[in-house]
Formats: C-alpha cells, structure tokens, sequence
C-alpha cells in the first residue's frame, strides 16, 4: 500500500530545500516502516489530500499553509477514540484465564495501540533541529500548536 510524507513546518520553505527521495536512502524509516520512499508523486493533489483528511480539524489557506482549529484535535481523534474505548472495554471484561491464554487480548491491545497512533498512514517531517525525521500524522497533531501557521514543503509517496 501507499501512503504520504509530508514536510511540514512552522516557516516557509523553499522548493530546492524540500524533502527528497534520496533523504531516505539510509534513513531508519525505510526498512522499518517504507518499502521505499519516492517523489513520483503529485504535491498539488498529495495537498489536496491532506486538507481532505485534516477537514474539521485544520483551515487550509494559499494551498500549502494551514491552522490547527481550536477544537481541531477532538475532531480529529474523535472516531479513533471510539475505537481505542471499545478496546479498551474489552480489554476490561476479560478475566486471567483470556489474560493467561492471550484470547483476543493482542487484538485488543493492536487496536487500542492502532487507535492511538496509526504507524501505517501519513507521516510528517517537522522542522528538527538536528537533522530529518519523521512522526506519524497522529503525533503531529497531538503536538501541534492551536492558532500556528504551519507551512507544506515537499510531498513523497511511501510504499509498506
């Protein structure tokens, strides 16, 4: 399957500075997550893309810039959470003998796990400080900042 990478950061970025295909060439990312990572992509529909996802959650504006909305984070996890509880209320009602035998526990637990943060969906590359790195979308809005302009450097596409 496929999936994006996006590049997002708190000030603009210039076209020759973004993201790249051959900044996953010996990254941790391919071989633990990737396949492969590749710019065989379209950045105007992977944006597209995004905005589609991050609607009630983001106001996207001149294409590439968007803003966390004050509610935006419930918005975006509120279907996640239903699932992470239903997990959760499982989890609860079995006994030692479903703990002891493992009977639908690791399932529980992957979807609670899932729910919480999804490792095979979109990524994001923030500004780092000390080199590229990658999160899970999921992550980036748990720690975005409410009100911030946040800017949409390069795309790539991620096979796993």
């Amino acid at each position: 399957m496929h999936s994006r990478i996006y590049q997002i950061t708190t000030s603009p970025i210039e076209l020759d500075d973004c993201i790249s295909e051959s900044d996953f060439c010996e990254h941790w990312f391919v071989g633990s997550i990737a396949d492969f990572v590749s710019s065989d992509n379209d950045r105007t529909e992977d944006i597209k893309s995004l905005a589609e996802r991050l609607k009630n959650v983001a106001v996207f504006a001149d294409g590439d810039t968007f803003t966390i909305l004050p509610d935006g984070r419930e918005a975006y996890f509120s279907d996640a959470f239903k699932v992470f509880a239903a997990a959760r209320d499982q989890i609860r009602s079995m006994g030692l003998k479903e703990f002891a035998d493992g009977a639908g526990m690791g399932q529980a637990l992957w979807k609670m796990k899932s729910a919480f943060c999804e490792d095979f969906s979109f990524y994001v590359s923030p500004d780092a400080e000390d080199g590229l790195d990658v999160i899970p979308l999921d992550e980036f809005i748990r720690n975005a900042e409410i009100g911030t302009k946040y800017y949409v450097g390069g795309t790539l596409d991620y096979h796993y």
